[in-house]
């Protein structure tokens, strides 16, 4: 029976492809794939290209990234649509590749979720960005009893305020927006010297910056920029 296979990608270099996900891209009769902009590169594609067979048909899809809720929704269940037929009429295995883990801040919960009743769904999950930036810069996530927090800096101010105060160990994403927000709030509360900024984690375009207070930071930052914060961990 075809199935349809949500496989996460990591956060940028192809090496950290898990195996189960480059056997699953070998197999697949389609990919689809994500591109933020009409006609734009998708980033997802550009991981996984190295690993996928020569006769593989890929089918890039724009997904709206903007507040348009009706505009949004419409992608989705014209593009689950598209999946649904592919499986149960032509009995096609079909993939689709997202960034980082399929569960984690991902378009791809949407798709799944309009396909489940219908499809046999198998999740592929992958390296999240924030995980590979704790491993990568020897930055322990969480340890001991410690709760760790892994938030949106887009939700509310209060909401924000009272995780920065009352968690030991934190993970900030989607910080591009409300940069300046986010770190006059890490200098605040003590926390600039606790945390390390990384952006377009392990792609080539990847940079570190262990000092927040750097000028003109806000202007240096990608969009995939990740924040994280340990307050047992003195950031050198």
């Amino acid at each position: 029976m075809a199935k349809f296979y949500g496989i996460g990608t990591g956060p940028g270099d192809s090496s950290l492809l898990t195996i189960k996900a480059v056997e699953t891209l070998k197999k697949i009769d389609i990919l689809f794939t994500p591109e933020p902009k009409k006609g734009g590169e998708s980033l997802a594609l550009s991981i996984v290209k190295d690993y996928l067979p020569e006769d593989l048909e890929i089918r890039q899809r724009h997904f709206p990234m903007n507040f348009n809720g009706e505009e949004k929704i419409k992608a989705w269940e014209e593009i689950a649509l598209e999946i649904e037929d592919e499986i149960n009429i032509n009995g096609k295995d079909v993939g689709f590749v997202t960034l980082g883990d399929p569960m984690i801040y991902s378009t791809y919960v949407y798709i799944m979720e309009r396909l489940s009743e219908d499809v046999e769904v198998v999740t592929i999950p992958g390296i999240s960005s924030f995980s590979n930036i704790a491993s990568s810069n020897n930055f322990p996530l969480v340890m001991d009893t410690d709760a760790l927090v892994v938030t949106p800096c887009t939700i509310e101010e209060e909401k924000l305020d009272f995780i920065l105060q009352n968690y030991n160990c934190i993970v900030l994403m989607k910080v591009y927006k409300n940069f300046k927000e986010v770190i006059a709030k890490l200098e605040e509360y003590g926390l600039i010297d606790n945390a390390i900024l990384v952006s377009n984690s392990s792609q080539e375009r990847e940079v570190i910056y262990k000092d927040l207070r750097e000028a003109g930071l806000e202007d240096k930052i990608s969009y995939f920029s990740t924040i994280l914060v340990n307050k047992s961990y003195k950031n050198k």
